[in-house]
């Protein structure tokens, strides 16, 4: 029985040691202030932090934050305000960092039942249903364009077109895609590909016309 009880007690400390963990978060003003403490993102774009357990939480808006790294995953995430689309801004995860920069926007909820009609006149209950939603975003250099490279959704914009188009300046990525070698799901080994391999290319070629 002693046993059993020091296993729980055990077990509840590692629990909260990991919640603590993976809440720990920076938050980077525009400023130049910092926070450091445990945060959750809410509300789509808004940041709800403390400095400890105990404290209270307090809510910021991304508009007045540079960007707020959480250790929500097994390495850290960088969340930064994106201006998707003109006039439209939303909380964007990082995934890729270079000449082209890899973002994602990450939608998850529970869709409410509906009633429809049916045969007879009789409403029928539809069920309510979970989704999770990435749309993809790129762009190159510091204040380039954002662009749209599709979602996970069926009616999103055609990925290997998309992508191809816009690497179209590197002819071995854009073989790459239409192949098949990479498809959506290596979206983050087709940016890292050219950061690295086609970036690379365009050096060599400048240094040689020099």
């Amino acid at each position: 029985m002693k046993k059993t009880s020091l296993l729980v007690l055990v077990c509840c400390f590692v629990g909260s040691i990991a919640f603590a963990q993976r809440d720990a978060a920076t938050l980077y003003f525009k400023n130049g202030k910092q926070l450091t403490g445990l945060a959750k993102l809410v509300n789509g774009d808004q940041v709800k932090f403390k400095k400890s357990k105990g404290d209270r939480a307090e809510k910021y808006h991304f508009e007045n934050l540079e960007q707020v790294v959480i250790n929500d995953r097994e390495e850290p995430s960088t969340y930064i305000y994106l201006e998707t689309r003109d006039g439209y801004f939303n909380v964007v995860r990082e995934l890729e960092i270079g000449s082209v920069n890899l973002y994602v926007l990450e939608q998850t909820g529970y869709s409410s039942p509906m009633f429809v009609g049916g045969t007879n006149g009789q409403m029928n209950m539809m069920p309510g249903n979970y989704y999770d939603i990435k749309n993809l975003y790129v762009t190159k250099g510091v204040n380039g364009e954002v662009t749209h490279l599709g979602s996970n959704q069926l009616f999103s914009k055609n990925f290997k077109n998309a992508a191809s188009d816009y690497f179209s300046d590197c002819p071995e990525l854009v073989a790459k895609i239409q192949n098949k070698e990479y498809k959506k799901k290596h979206v983050k080994d087709i940016v890292n590909f050219y950061n690295l391999k086609c970036q690379q290319e365009k050096i060599v070629i400048l240094n040689k016309d020099k």
